[in-house]
């Protein structure tokens, strides 16, 4: 539901900005709000999930979500604009940060979890290629009235959050010593964080800024280089079921075979080589649909490796925790769309490899990481084959 809802307006987003005649750096501070809310709100958001019914939470979040799409469907000005989409990126904060926070607290088995997250992220990509499809169509049937696109969007949000907010549902409050914790007590753990989730997080502000550039601005790209906004759903769709496969088979496949950091190494050598190439091709649609598929696979599995490492930290509050990752992915958001836009603006490609660069920092990372904690890397793989030696 969060896939679709949230991302079916996100087709609709080139035409309507280049129909208003608005330039590419304005576009990436509109794709910035998000980012910021992110930034500011996704901890906050996670704290009150800890101490409140993460259910009514989500539910708020829907209905927030929805004022700002109704008013950036109602608003012209490109001030205005900028206007709603921070406060659509407010509540949008509050998605994942729960959701991640709820599945890492009900799972104590790693092998359960990792495949609980890998299904709710593949859920959620999987939601979003049909919001691409949808969206298309959509915004083609209403060509040119495209805001009426981001007005019917938030009328579906709205609805659904009503419904979230109100049902009763038989989840389980699994996560007792929080569940009477006082907000400002709980945030504080934000200053108490381990050194290795502090470093895996700033290598996650890396991850973000690129994999943000590449997720949003390739819209503007495909829409640039003459091709349909339905031709651009048709793609965003197949990169949504190539992730749902990935993060049912691949992901927990190798989760349980390789400890997390050589997992990520492994991921972050080949995407940025696959990114590179998505765009060497003559035919844009070719480099797409082959090299650009890669790509999408590698990074598909990166998010359940990375939040399932974060379960790992007991010591920590998960809301937390989980808030302050999802705290500095608005972060690299953020920045990275408001770079991107002056990048996309001096040369369209500039943008994606910009991006490339930041992965091999991030590749660098993970393996000096792996040189750090190779103990923990190395038990891993010994514990899975003497688990394999048994059967």
């Amino acid at each position: 539901m969060f896939g679709i809802l949230f991302n079916i307006g996100n087709p609709a987003v080139p035409l309507y900005t280049n129909s208003l005649n608005i330039s590419g750096r304005f576009v990436g501070f509109y794709l910035a709000g998000g980012g910021i809310g992110l930034t500011i709100f996704a901890t906050l958001w996670g704290a009150l999930g800890d101490i409140k019914d993460r259910n009514k939470v989500l539910g708020i979040v829907f209905i927030g979500f929805a004022f700002g799409q109704f008013l950036f469907g109602l608003f012209q000005n490109q001030y205005l604009l900028l206007v709603a989409s921070l406060i659509s990126g407010m509540f949008v904060a509050g998605i994942l940060v729960n959701v991640y926070s709820y599945i890492n607290d009900s799972y104590t088995d790693e092998h359960e979890r990792n495949r609980t997250l890998s299904y709710a992220v593949s859920m959620y990509m999987i939601g979003g290629a049909i919001a691409y499809l949808l969206g298309g169509y959509l915004a083609k049937v209403l060509n040119p009235h495209y805001n009426m696109v981001f007005i019917i969007q938030s009328g579906l949000l709205l609805l659904s959050g009503i419904y979230i907010y109100f049902e009763k549902t038989d989840l389980i409050d699994t996560d007792h010593h929080l569940s009477r914790s006082y907000f400002w007590t709980d945030i504080k753990y934000m200053f108490k964080l381990p050194w290795v989730p502090i470093y895996t997080i700033t290598l996650t502000f890396f991850i973000s800024f690129s994999h943000s550039n590449v997720r949003r601005f390739l819209d503007y790209y495909i829409i640039d280089s003459n091709y349909s906004v339905v031709q651009l759903g048709y793609f965003v769709f197949t990169v949504g079921i190539v992730s749902l496969i990935s993060n049912i088979y691949i992901a927990p496949y190798f989760l349980k075979r390789y400890h997390n950091f050589r997992f990520l190494q492994l991921q972050f050598i080949f995407a940025p080589l696959f990114l590179l190439f998505s765009f060497y091709t003559e035919n844009l649609m070719v480099g797409l649909y082959t090299f650009f598929i890669g790509y999408t696979i590698m990074l598909a599995i990166y998010e359940p490796t990375a939040i399932s490492f974060m379960s790992e930290n007991k010591e920590v509050p998960q809301g937390i925790l989980v808030g302050v990752r999802q705290s500095i992915v608005g972060l690299g958001m953020t920045l990275g769309f408001i770079v991107g836009g002056f990048l996309y603006e001096i040369n369209k490609l500039y943008v994606f490899y910009f991006s490339v660069f930041f992965y091999i920092i991030v590749l660098i990372g993970f393996t000096v990481l792996i040189h750090l904690k190779k103990n923990d890397v190395n038990e891993y793989r010994k514990r899975y084959l003497k688990e394999v030696k048994k059967l």
